[in-house]
């Protein structure tokens, strides 16, 4: 067996671009996930649940298949109506994924900061991952 085994799977995340959708407050965000572990993931799912930078959940049928060191790019309609200049520490983009034929939620906390034109422009601060079931309670 592999001593240096990965334990969990291992992702980025950037923003690529955001682009004003036809309601007040709703942007059509473009994001970059890589996969920057050794085993392929399948990511099912996607949501942001903040109050100030929300999604609904979006799932993918099929998966998105990221083989290990690969890199897709994902849409996703987030609502995001607040004042240039506001911050927002804590807002998440959480993924369901398969790894290892086992369910993880990666969770990727983020910093927005909103530009003078309204734009949500977001950075990823940090990456955590929870296997499912993991306390005894799948979610």
């Amino acid at each position: 067996m592999d001593t240096e085994a990965q334990a969990a799977p291992q992702i980025t995340l950037e923003q690529v671009s955001a682009d004003r959708e036809g309601a007040l407050g709703s942007w059509n965000i473009e994001w970059r996930i890589e996969n920057v572990g050794k085993h392929p993931i399948q990511v099912s799912a996607v949501r942001l649940p903040h109050g100030q930078f929300k999604s609904v959940e979006r799932r993918f049928e099929p998966p998105i298949e990221l083989s290990a060191g690969s890199n897709t790019e994902v849409n996703i309609s987030v609502q995001c109506h607040e004042p240039p200049g506001l911050v927002t520490e804590n807002a998440f983009v959480i993924f369901s994924v398969n790894w290892l034929g086992e369910e993880w939620r990666i969770f990727v906390r983020l910093r927005v900061v909103v530009t003078a034109d309204g734009k949500p422009e977001t950075a990823a601060e940090l990456i955590t991952v929870q296997k499912v079931g993991f306390a005894g309670i799948d979610c």
